[in-house]
C-alpha cells in the first residue's frame, strides 16, 4: 500500500469503528493504553481528530477543559462553566471511535483535519494548507456516518 493507501485506509476504519459514548459507566475502559488515532462524532459527522501515545489516558483528559482543546471549547461555545454540565452535555451530544496505531499517527491526524476541515473544531495550520504532501486531500462536508 502507498501512503495514499494507508491514509485512506485508516479514515475507512475510523468511520466503521464502534463509537463511544464519552464519561458513560466505565467508558475509558473501552480504550487501549497504546497508541491511536481518535475522532469525536456529533450526530455523525467528525468534529475533532486527535492522535496521541496513550488513548486511555488521553480519555482521561478529556475530562478536564485544561488538558483538552475540544472540551475547553465545548464549554465555551455552549458557554457552559460548570464541569458536570458540561461532561453531561458532551455525553449527550458526542461519540468517539478510535483505532490503535502505533507508528503513523500524526500523518493521519494531518490527513482527517485536511480532509474534515470543513466541520472540525481543530482547523488544519498553515504549514498543512501551504504544504505540497497533501495537494491530493479534498475537503469533504458530508455526515460520513457508515
Amino acid at each position: 500500500m502507498n501512503t495514499k493507501q494507508l491514509l485512506q485506509s485508516a479514515e475507512k476504519q475510523l468511520r466503521i469503528a464502534d463509537r463511544h459514548q464519552p464519561f458513560a459507566v466505565n467508558w475509558r475502559s473501552n480504550f487501549p493504553h497504546g497508541g491511536g488515532v481518535y475522532v469525536i462524532w456529533e450526530s455523525g459527522t467528525p468534529v475533532y481528530v486527535g492522535e496521541t501515545s496513550g488513548v486511555h489516558s488521553r480519555m482521561g483528559d478529556l475530562m478536564r477543559p485544561v488538558n483538552h482543546a475540544f472540551t475547553k471549547k465545548v464549554g465555551i461555545e455552549n458557554e457552559i462553566s460548570d464541569l458536570d454540565l458540561l461532561r453531561q452535555y458532551i455525553s449527550d451530544t458526542y461519540q468517539i471511535s478510535f483505532i490503535g496505531v502505533d507508528f503513523g499517527r500524526s500523518e493521519i491526524e494531518e490527513y482527517l483535519i485536511l480532509r474534515w476541515r470543513k466541520t472540525l473544531i481543530n482547523k488544519p495550520t498553515t504549514r498543512l494548507l501551504k504544504g505540497e504532501q497533501y495537494t491530493w486531500v479534498e475537503a469533504v462536508y458530508q455526515t460520513v456516518q457508515e
